[in-house]
């Protein structure tokens, strides 16, 4: 089993990755705790990939365990807070081992803050998320999606075989989800030349320097070679370290993700299934590759000509808009508070789209270097058979156009949606989407 470097000032102990992830487990436990109750976090599918494997293993050398906190299959777990404040009570005066992939993590890191345990360990299942090395855990609150404050585990252990033997969508969306990083990084550089967000260069290398590497050879995945999986496990788990280290979600997260959030806000579904955090983000990454490209593809004095007679929007019209795409959604407050915080007029506004002006040759090159084009992004994300038009989602004509008026209402993380709202220019954005063909709707 090889370790993997854990870069400084990461709160992880140890990443471990290889074939005999069982064989370590036992000295890796003693090396986190000394004479403490354990407990099994799972449900029943990765129960029986390796949940019930671990649980014999800790018998067999004389661990004091809990009975298993096993969820059930069907139907389909979600990161709801709810599920946290189940599993708080289980975990009194114990430790917690997760045995799945991001839903498990997340609940499983939460609940283990809550209740006061000395950390927990991680037994990956699918490398499907970035989610498992990083601080926090994405959860839904009163339907909204929020990351919730809480440390990333002691120890995560991942066996080549059982991640390269995960369902295909797993390692598919597991692969969306490195490759929304292009856009994060985009969105990084935009606000970085913006002031609104500088680039922390230790954080930016974790997630950008090996980044083409780890993306690049998708065909293998689809032959579940071993290799081509641990490195996009490795990219997964470096995303995460990158936002323990930078202790916010910047390094990995951009209007792709925003995307993503407001579809399970909105409970999406599609042939009544819910689609993965993976699909979400994969068919949100092409969105906002869609919208840079077009948008960096205006030379200066054509964006001033493509504004020119557009009247900013006011105040009064803002709250409207928030209402009108947030009716009924519990979090109604809390984005109007976000999108109104974010809102610029008169000379702010003036000031903005000035240093927008000053920086767009060096924000044109930063983000055609950072892109892989529509093009080519929809090519390998096609070989894994992942969603790429927003339909194979459940995301139909109007929801794919509020989706993108409202994903940047929900963050204050400034992207591309924000630039081109504080130009004037998303309703001209979203006409060249759907006329230049970008996406199709029934």
């Amino acid at each position: 089993m090889s370790k993997i470097d854990i870069p400084s000032g990461i709160s992880t102990q140890l990443c471990q990755i290889g074939f005999d992830v069982f064989d370590a487990l036992p000295k890796v436990i003693r090396q986190l705790w000394t004479d403490k109750e354990l407990i099994i976090v799972a449900d029943e599918t990765t129960w029986e990939v390796a949940g019930e494997q671990t649980a014999s293993i800790l018998q067999q050398e004389g661990f004091r365990c809990k009975k298993p906190f096993i969820f059930p299959a069907r139907p389909e777990l979600h990161a709801d807070y709810a599920h946290v404040q189940e599993l708080v009570p289980a975990f009194s005066n114990c430790n917690a081992i997760a045995v799945g992939s991001g839903t498990i993590n997340d609940l499983v890191k939460r609940a283990s803050f809550e209740a006061g345990c000395d950390g927990y360990l991680c037994l990956a299942t699918a490398p499907s998320v970035d989610g498992y090395t990083s601080a926090g855990a994405a959860l839904t609150v009163n339907g909204y999606k929020k990351t919730m404050p809480c440390p990333a585990p002691k120890a995560i252990l991942a066996d080549l075989n059982i991640l390269a033997e995960a369902p295909m969508p797993m390692l598919a969306g597991g692969y969306a989800d490195l490759a929304a990083k292009l856009t994060a990084g985009a969105d990084w550089h935009i606000a970085d030349l913006l002031q609104q967000h500088r680039i922390d260069r230790f954080a930016w290398n974790m997630v950008q320097k090996n980044l083409r590497r780890w993306l690049k050879a998708p065909e293998l995945l689809l032959q579940r070679d071993r290799q081509a999986v641990g490195h996009l496990f490795a990219g997964l788990a470096f995303t995460g370290f990158a936002m323990q280290y930078f202790l916010d979600s910047r390094p990995a997260s951009g209007a792709e993700h925003l995307f993503s959030h407001i579809w399970e806000m909105q409970n999406l579904k599609y042939q009544g299934a819910s689609p993965s955090h993976g699909y979400k983000v994969g068919v949100g990454t092409l969105m906002a590759t869609a919208l840079m490209q077009e948008t960096f593809a205006m030379p200066l004095p054509l964006l001033k000509q493509t504004m020119k007679n557009i009247p900013p929007m006011t105040a009064t019209e803002r709250e409207q808009q928030i209402l009108t795409i947030f009716k009924g959604f519990s979090c109604l407050d809390e984005v109007r508070q976000v999108a109104m915080d974010k809102f610029l007029t008169g000379k702010a506004l003036q000031q903005r789209r000035q240093m927008i002006f000053q920086n767009w040759p060096q924000m044109t090159r930063r983000v055609r270097r950072q892109l892989l084009s529509f093009r080519e992004l929809k090519r390998r994300l096609e070989t894994l058979d992942c969603p790429v038009q927003p339909g194979e989602i459940g995301v139909d004509r109007q929801q794919f156009s509020d989706a993108i008026w409202g994903a940047g209402m929900i963050r204050k993380r400034y992207t591309i949606l924000d630039l081109l709202f504080e130009l004037g220019l998303l309703p001209w954005a979203i006409e060249q989407l759907q006329q230049k063909g970008y996406f199709k709707f029934p």
